[in-house]
């Protein structure tokens, strides 16, 4: 999927929905979410989807911080509304990366929650404003893995020039970390 086709979707969805609430987005969107404790240590799941026929659920490790579920969630919405399911029938994924076709769909998912979550004037403004890459991060409320997405549309599309610190990969949901900070950040 292309680079325009993330940004449509996640734009037009963000205005349709007007929400920045991932449990709302998924009453909006019909998709059940359910949370289950699935461990709190480094190889814990963080969730999955899984669609039958028409009905989607999406299943949250509630042994996650508050914001890591939520990133977690809006990831999860993306291989939903990106249609993920039509390309690949079994989707489970970890820490690694297990195929590059995988990696494919886990990129697409991770550009998808950068597009819904940071406006371009928003991102831009605070990277310009903070003392740093981890500041600017923080400032957006939002991981540094997600901000490293973000800047890489953003030099796709040619509205940034400079390079980002750190290199997320594709696989980044499994070590995402989102502790210390409150939820009501997506809200």
């Amino acid at each position: 999927m292309t680079n325009e086709d993330i940004t449509k979707t996640a734009r037009h969805l963000r205005r349709i929905h007007e929400t920045a609430d991932p449990r709302a987005l998924c009453r909006c969107l019909d998709i059940q979410v359910d949370s289950f404790p699935m461990g709190a240590g480094k190889s814990a799941l963080k969730g999955l989807i899984v669609r039958n026929s028409r009905c989607a659920t999406i299943s949250v490790n509630s042994d996650q911080p508050e914001r890591t579920q939520a990133i977690v969630l809006f990831h999860e919405i993306g291989h939903y509304v990106l249609k993920h399911h039509e390309r690949k029938q079994v989707c489970a994924f970890q820490d690694y990366g297990v195929f590059d076709s995988a990696s494919d769909l886990e990129d697409e998912a991770n550009r998808f929650v950068a597009e819904y979550l940071l406006e371009n004037e928003q991102t831009l403004e605070a990277l310009k404003a903070a003392n740093n890459f981890f500041h600017a991060a923080s400032c957006l409320h939002v991981p540094k893995e997600i901000l490293d997405y973000k800047m890489r549309m953003l030099r796709y599309y040619q509205l940034l020039t400079k390079s980002c610190p750190i290199y997320t990969p594709r696989d980044c949901m499994g070590s995402i970390d989102c502790s210390g900070a409150e939820s009501s950040d997506y809200a």
